[in-house]
């Protein structure tokens, strides 16, 4: 049942619930703008109404960009509610659900802004107190917003809100609440100054004025990959590799193959010599290693289409040049909109510390891991999320032993055609 609120707000939908706290989506028409109207349980005690009334009061006492503005409040003997600003942002939480995180580009900004503005309720005294995924809302070209009015708070002073903000802006780039994943592991371009800045906040070393301007100083530098236009000039030494490949394949089919090999990927331009076989997975490949690198094989996932895709060019994975690919087909629609992803299987031959995956902007992915390569993709363990900025993404791995790791691509780019494809040029795990 809808909120009753006066007739100047026109309730749409029930949005969810947080805590005690209903949220309604609705339009001021007297100023013509969306509102969300958090309502307390009706059966809230008078010492709960009184500490929500506290609490959106507070919070109404600050403007800040990346504070959510409370736009009125009203509390009697049978209910309670705050009005507050809503910009159609979702909760850090629900973002990594479903397998989003904060666009690597607009981290540092929003991070030190949301920094800035728990620093402004400290400087008058007032304690957030529920700092946690679900209280941040983010939305493309729109500031992030600190929200969460009327929460209970858990109690403690600006030094657990400071540490609690750092946890969630770790898990806003990095897709998961997994305390070793750093970062500048998972998003491409952020400097370990990241890290050092959140760790230290969340240790109590930092205000939140200081974790504010420690990330503001931090500069974001993307690293860009080198591609070389196609001219005609290309055409003869083209024609060349396609005719030596030719020759080779001829040669390859006549030699015999034992099928227990460890097929393994190569993972750098050094360790170039390749042998494909067609008597194991496709793709898969033997090479020797380089000191630092581990080797693996690995087989596409798609459980919810055919089951390949373009099992043949797995090989380039990690054929140590980012000018060849690994690509998803070609859709006609958004992959949400036809099934929940589609990916590959990883499994190296050795304990890998690091992911390291070079692919084109706007893939978004996660990483899972399981000790059965055969499980169902809903048995995984997720480990980690992030939508691709530029260049490599290299992601911390937590400490597993032996098993298998899942790239599954959740949202593939538009490759300016109307047609959707991720390009993985690279993969390389590290030990």
């Amino acid at each position: 049942m809808a909120p009753p609120v006066p007739e100047r707000f026109t309730v749409h939908i029930r949005l969810g619930r947080d805590g005690d706290i209903d949220e309604w989506l609705a339009t001021d028409t007297l100023l013509d703008r969306p509102v969300l109207i958090r309502v307390l349980n009706p059966g809230a005690t008078a010492v709960r109404r009184r500490l929500f009334q506290q609490n959106v009061q507070a919070t109404a006492a600050i403007s800040h960009v990346h504070l959510a503005a409370v736009y009125t409040l009203h509390i009697d003997d049978e209910s309670a509610y705050a009005v507050v600003e809503w910009n159609g942002g979702v909760s850090i939480e629900d973002r990594i659900r479903a397998g989003e995180t904060i666009p690597v580009s607009e981290f540092l900004p929003n991070a030190a802004g949301l920094a800035e503005g728990l620093a402004a309720l400290h400087a008058v005294g007032v304690v957030h107190g529920s700092i946690e995924p679900s209280a941040i809302y983010f939305s493309a070209a729109h500031p992030a917003k600190l929200g969460a009015a009327g929460r209970t708070s858990k109690g403690e002073g600006p030094e657990a809100d400071t540490a609690a903000l750092a946890r969630t802006l770790r898990a806003a780039v990095t897709g998961t609440t997994e305390p070793s994943i750093a970062a500048s592991q998972v998003a491409e371009g952020l400097s370990p100054e990241v890290d050092a800045a959140l760790a230290a906040a969340e240790s109590g070393q930092l205000s939140s004025s200081a974790l504010a301007s420690a990330l503001r100083e931090i500069r974001y530098e993307p690293r860009q990959i080198m591609t070389r236009g196609w001219t005609w000039t290309w055409l003869i030494p083209a024609t060349v590799l396609v005719l030596a490949a030719a020759i080779i394949a001829g040669v390859g089919l006549s030699i015999e193959t034992d099928n227990d090999s460890p097929f393994l990927f190569p993972a750098t331009p050094q360790a170039r010599q390749v042998i494909v076989t067609t008597t194991s997975p496709p793709g898969s490949t033997t090479t020797t290693l380089p000191a630092g690198l581990v080797g693996f094989s690995a087989i596409v996932a798609d459980p919810y289409g055919d089951g390949t895709e373009h099992d043949d060019r797995l090989p380039l994975l990690a054929d140590g040049d980012v000018e060849t690919s690994w690509t998803t087909e070609r859709y006609f629609d958004p992959l949400p909109l036809i099934k929940p992803g589609v990916g590959v299987i990883l499994s190296p031959v050795a304990k890998a510390r690091t992911l390291e995956i070079v692919a084109t902007s706007g893939t978004a992915f996660s990483i899972a891991w399981s000790a059965n390569a055969s499980a169902p993709i809903a048995e995984w363990e997720h480990i980690s999320s992030a939508v691709v900025a530029t260049g490599t993404t290299t992601i911390q791995l937590p400490d597993r032993d032996g098993g298998s790791w899942l790239l599954w691509l959740t949202d593939l780019p538009d490759d300016g055609s109307g047609e959707y494809v991720a390009v993985i040029r690279e993969v390389r795990f590290g030990s």
